[in-house]
C-alpha cells in the first residue's frame, strides 16, 4: 500500500496501490492478510489525522499569525487632537530626547525613527482603533529600504532622500505585473509602475493615500514623513485593527503577500522592542 497526502487547502488525497493476490490461498492465510489489512488501515487513519493537523497548522499560504511585541506610544504632547496633529510637522510630534535615546538603542537612524514614532502617535489620534505601532512601521521601513540606506543613501534632516529610491519595474519578471497607472507622475516612468521612496509605495496606493505629513504643502513619496503616514493609513484601512494577530497579519498582507515578508517585519519589530527592554 502506498500513501500520498496533499495539503491542498481542501482535504488530503489518498492514493492506494492494490497488490495482486494469488487465487486459492488457504483460509488461514486470508484471515492473516485481513488482520494485516486492518492494522494497515488503522495506521493509515493515524497518518491522515496527523497530516490534517499539519496541513491546518502551516500550509495554508498565510503568514504566521504571531503578533509582534507592541511598543507603547512614545512621549508626546497630550494636548494634541485628531485635528491638530494633522497640522504640525510629523518630526515635531515626539519628544526629541526619546528619539535620540531610542535611535541609539535600536540603531534606527534618528530621522527615520522620528517619522515612525510620529506616525504611530498621529494614527493613534486619527485612527485610534487601528493600533499600528512605531516598531511595526520601523520593521516595514527596514525591510523595504533599510530606513532609506539600502543603496548607501540617507534620509536628510528635511526628511527627503539624498537620492530618490525607486523599486524594480513591476513588469512580471520576478515581480508583480502592474500596468502603468500614473503616466510617470509619481514613479518617474510612463512605461511601467514601480515602488517609490523609503516605504516603497506603488502609484495606486499613493493615489489613494498620499498625505502631506511634513507640512510643506506637497505630498511626496520620497519624503519620509509623507511616506510613513501614507503607509500607516493604508495598513489601517486594510485591517480592522492591528492589535490582534489576525489583524496585524491582514494589514501586512495588504502590503506584501509573502510569508517571508511578514516574518522579516515581525522579526525586526521584535528586535527593536527588545532593544527597548520590551518582551
Amino acid at each position: 500500500m502506498t500513501l500520498s497526502i496533499v495539503c491542498d487547502g481542501v482535504s488530503p488525497q489518498v492514493a492506494v496501490s492494490p497488490r495482486g493476490q494469488n487465487r486459492g490461498v488457504a483460509t488461514r492465510i486470508v484471515r492473516r492478510n485481513r488482520t494485516i489489512a486492518v492494522g494497515a488501515l488503522v495506521a493509515l487513519v493515524i497518518i491522515l489525522i496527523v497530516s490534517l493537523v499539519s496541513c491546518g497548522s502551516g500550509g495554508g499560504g498565510q503568514p504566521a499569525s504571531d503578533l509582534p511585541v507592541a511598543a507603547p506610544l512614545p512621549p508626546y504632547d497630550t494636548t494634541l487632537t485628531d485635528a491638530s496633529v494633522r497640522t504640525i510637522p510629523l518630526v515635531t510630534v515626539v519628544e526629541e530626547a526619546w528619539v535620540a535615546d531610542t535611535a541609539e538603542k535600536t540603531g534606527i537612524p534618528a530621522r527615520a525613527l522620528a517619522a515612525y514614532a510620529g506616525g504611530a502617535v498621529r494614527l493613534a489620534l486619527t485612527w485610534p482603533e487601528c493600533g499600528v505601532t512605531w516598531n511595526t512601521l520601523a520593521g516595514i521601513g527596514w525591510v523595504e529600504s533599510h530606513h532609506g540606506e539600502l543603496f548607501g543613501d540617507v534620509i536628510k534632516e528635511d526628511g527627503f532622500m539624498s537620492v530618490p529610491i525607486f523599486g524594480l519595474p513591476l513588469v512580471g519578471d520576478g515581480t508583480m505585473n502592474i500596468p502603468d497607472f500614473d503616466d510617470g507622475n509619481f514613479d518617474g516612468s510612463a512605461d511601467f509602475d514601480r515602488a517609490v521612496g523609503p516605504m516603497q509605495i506603488i502609484p495606486q496606493t499613493w493615489a489613494a493615500w498620499n498625505v502631506d505629513a511634513n507640512g510643506d504643502g506637497d505630498p511626496n513619496g520620497q519624503q519620509v514623513d509623507d511616506s510613513v503616514v501614507a503607509a500607516a493609513n493604508y495598513l489601517c484601512y486594510s485591517s480592522a485593527t492591528m492589535t490582534t494577530a489576525d489583524g496585524w497579519k491582514q494589514g501586512l498582507w495588504s502590503y506584501n503577500q509573502l510569508d517571508s515578508y511578514a516574518d522579516d517585519v515581525r522579526a525586526k519589530a521584535n528586535e527593536y522592542a527588545a532593544a527597548m527592554g520590551l518582551r
